[in-house]
């Protein structure tokens, strides 16, 4: 019996087909297999320690679509998911991850300490507080660690009154936090002698005397290179005038640049205050986040 071409053709072509659809259901089956595995996780903290933070995500996203996951098994997703955001600087993600982790879960305290300290980060400080007065504790390391983070909450937002209030229960009793906690009071002392200055004043200084106005506002290295150019430039604008006159180019070229860095003295100092002012916070703000980050990683090393 003689098989015809276009008869031939078909039978190869649903082999094919039968072929293709064999090795998509094994393909989902093996997925399938692999979901239902429960994740390693000491796996994806080695990735996470190895600054591998998107496979470690996801590893965990893939985790997530597995049905039937018990509850210490998503705590554990959730808690790693977190921690990986953390690590990438995205708090936003990480917070909404910290916030899924039961009450009863191992990871639980952590995860409300680094979510606060998130908050902080992110300027979120009634928000922070509003959690930390929420959270119900026993073990005197992280009772300390509470007023520390409040106290800490309380001089970024400069209420002095509240700072005075919590930092006066502090015990000082655990090294974890101790020494950080003594460095509050240093912040305190460098924000109240941080006041702002007048910029009206400075620019008057710097108008009387060249770079007064900056040696004012706190930039006295500026305050040096602001008058001596200046100076120059007015002695050599004096001299032209008694030696070519006042209508020679000579003058009218010196008489301009005194004048250019004469008022940009005079705009720089007014502008100095401002800025010196803005640097001076955001210095302290920032050590006061490397203060409160130290006692995190010390006691829940990871």
């Amino acid at each position: 019996m003689c098989i015809k071409p276009i008869h031939f053709l078909v039978l190869i072509l649903n082999l094919c087909l039968l072929s293709l659809g064999l090795k998509a259901q094994i393909n989902d089956t093996l997925n399938d297999a692999a979901l239902a595995q429960k994740i390693d996780l000491s796996f994806v903290d080695f990735l996470i320690n190895n600054q591998e933070h998107e496979d470690a995500l996801l590893l965990l996203k893939q985790q997530l679509k597995r049905k039937n996951i018990d509850i210490i098994q998503l705590d554990s997703i959730h808690f790693y998911t977190a921690w990986a955001f953390y690590n990438l600087k995205n708090l936003d993600s990480s917070i909404v991850y910290f916030e899924k982790i039961e009450y009863n879960s191992a990871f639980y305290l952590q995860s409300k300490f680094y979510e606060n300290f998130e908050h902080l980060y992110l300027n979120q400080h009634k928000l922070a507080d509003i959690k930390l007065a929420k959270l119900a504790l026993e073990d005197s390391t992280l009772i300390e660690l509470k007023k520390f983070q409040q106290a800490s909450s309380a001089l970024m937002q400069r209420d002095f009154l509240i700072f005075d209030a919590v930092s006066s229960d502090f015990k000082y009793s655990n090294f974890s936090c101790a020494n950080e906690q003594k460095e509050l009071f240093k912040r305190k002392d460098e924000i109240v002698k941080n006041k702002k200055k007048s910029p009206l004043l400075a620019g008057l200084m710097s108008a009387v005397i060249p770079g007064s106005g900056k040696f004012y506002a706190g930039y006295r290295g500026q305050a040096i290179s602001a008058m001596i150019p200046t100076f120059i430039f007015a002695a050599a604008a004096a001299e032209s005038y008694y030696r070519a006159g006042a209508k020679s180019g000579q003058f009218i070229a010196a008489a301009s640049l005194f004048g250019i860095f004469y008022m940009g003295n005079i705009w720089g100092s007014v502008l100095s205050v401002k800025t010196f002012y803005e640097l001076r916070n955001n210095e302290i703000h920032n050590n006061i986040m490397l203060d409160l980050h130290i006692p995190l990683r010390r006691i829940f090393s990871n």
